[in-house]
Parts: C-alpha cells; sequence; structure tokens
C-alpha cells in the first residue's frame, strides 16, 4: 500500500513537471532603433538587413507575439519574440511598410514626442498615428529623451518629472490611444523612477541591455518597472541569433 502511494506521488509529481513546462510562457524582447542603412552606427540597420534577420528568427522557430498578447499574458512556450522599436526615427515607417507588416509583426514603438513632428530624425504626427492604425502599440520614451537613473534625479528632478509626466498625453493626444508603457531612456531607470511611473497610470516599463534576458511572465519576481529588453547592435546579433538557438535546443 505505502509502496502504491509513493508510486502515486512520484507519477504525479512528473506530471505536474510536464504540465509547468508545457505552460512557460517566455518571450525574449528585442529593441531596435533606426533603418536608415547608413553604415554609421552599430544600432542603424538597412530595411533588408532587418527582413534577413525577421525571417532568421523565424527560421530558428520563433514566433513573433504583440504587446497586446504580452499584457494579456496570452503567451505559451518559450519561442516567442516581441520587437520594439525606441526613438519614432522616421524610417520606422518604411521598415514597416516594407518589413514588419508584410511578415505579421506587429511592434512596439516607444517614442518620445519631443521630436515627434518636429524634426527631420521623427516621424511626422501622421506617419505615428497611420502606425497605430496600422496595429502597432505606441508607447512612452520620456519626453526629451533625458536620463531617469538616480543621478539624474539628484541633478534635475525637475527634468526627470518632464520625462514621466508629459508624454504620455502628449503621444495620446496623437494616436487616440491611452498609453501605459513607458521604456526608460537609454535603458537605464531607478527606484523613484519606478514610482513615479506607477503613479502616471503606466503599467509596464522596461530597460535595456546588451544581452539576452528572456522575461518569464509566470516569475512572481517579475518586476513591472523593470522588463529587461535586449538592445540589437550589428556586433551583437550573430550572438542573439545563436542563444535564442540554444534556448529552444535547451
Amino acid at each position: 500500500m505505502r509502496k502504491n502511494l509513493l508510486l502515486t506521488a512520484l507519477f504525479l509529481s512528473a506530471a505536474l513537471g510536464a504540465a509547468r513546462l508545457e505552460a512557460e510562457s517566455q518571450v525574449v524582447i528585442l529593441t531596435y532603433h533606426t533603418f536608415l542603412g547608413s553604415k554609421t552606427s552599430s544600432l542603424d540597420f538597412s530595411t533588408d538587413e532587418l527582413a534577413r534577420q525577421m525571417d532568421k528568427l523565424s527560421a530558428l522557430g520563433y514566433r513573433f507575439v504583440s504587446l497586446d498578447e504580452f499584457l494579456s499574458g496570452r503567451i505559451e512556450g518559450k519561442a516567442n519574440i516581441l520587437v520594439t522599436i525606441d526613438d519614432g526615427n522616421r524610417s520606422d515607417y518604411p521598415a514597416y511598410a516594407k518589413v514588419l507588416g508584410k511578415r505579421g509583426i506587429r511592434p512596439v514603438i516607444f517614442a518620445y514626442p519631443g521630436v515627434i513632428g518636429r524634426t527631420k530624425f521623427a516621424l511626422t504626427k501622421e506617419q505615428l498615428k497611420e502606425l497605430a492604425d496600422s496595429g502597432c502599440a505606441i508607447g512612452a520614451h520620456g519626453y526629451y529623451h533625458e536620463y531617469l537613473s538616480p543621478k539624474a534625479f539628484a541633478k534635475d528632478r525637475a527634468k526627470c518629472l518632464i520625462e514621466i509626466e508629459r508624454p504620455a498625453r502628449a503621444l495620446g493626444s496623437i494616436v487616440g490611444k491611452p498609453i501605459l508603457t513607458f521604456a526608460y531612456p537609454f535603458g537605464e531607470s531607478s527606484p523613484e523612477a519606478e514610482e513615479l511611473l506607477a503613479k502616471q497610470g503606466y503599467e509596464w516599463a522596461f530597460t535595456a541591455i546588451d544581452h539576452l534576458s528572456p522575461v518569464d511572465l509566470e516569475s512572481a519576481s517579475l518586476d513591472h518597472f523593470a522588463v529587461p529588453r535586449t538592445i540589437v547592435y550589428h556586433w551583437n546579433f550573430p550572438l542573439i541569433l545563436n542563444g535564442l538557438a540554444k534556448r529552444l535546443k535547451g
């Protein structure tokens, strides 16, 4: 009798372990910047280079998920990628039209409204609205793209408050949708920034690093205001690709 109970317990434990593996909800968040094809920055890619990268990620077996799927937890397994784009550069528009949209990839565009419709660097307000209406999610990236690190708060707290308090309203008025996500300028957060973002009504905030850091949506320790993203450079994309392949083999 005791032996049967032990075998039953072991069977149930194994079954629960398998169920947990099947219920994995992990996503790798990649962040891009510009698609000018200028060959002057390690952060800049041509649309052809972007297309090849997206196809290589798909060939590995990864699925591209949307921000809505991420926020609602509608993600299964660990072969998931969320594409984000920082700054709101004018090259986002053709990159979506020529590459991402055609592949069903709905990126998150984290823009800072201090430049939107105001400089040649950035998207126009009309372009940002069109991208939002086409399925791209829009998030805030500060107002003028200033640091929100502890050092920045100590140096000029008023400037930091502008970065946190102004962008949601400005972007919301352009796209006609609430702005609930925030990407820290330069990828660097601070405890004070996290607290103030929560008070402003943001629900998620994202940092940025140069190496893979998968996000486990099932983890009780996941900090909604310090979610890691992986910056894509020319030099590290082969490393990212290799790391993503090893994740699935593991």
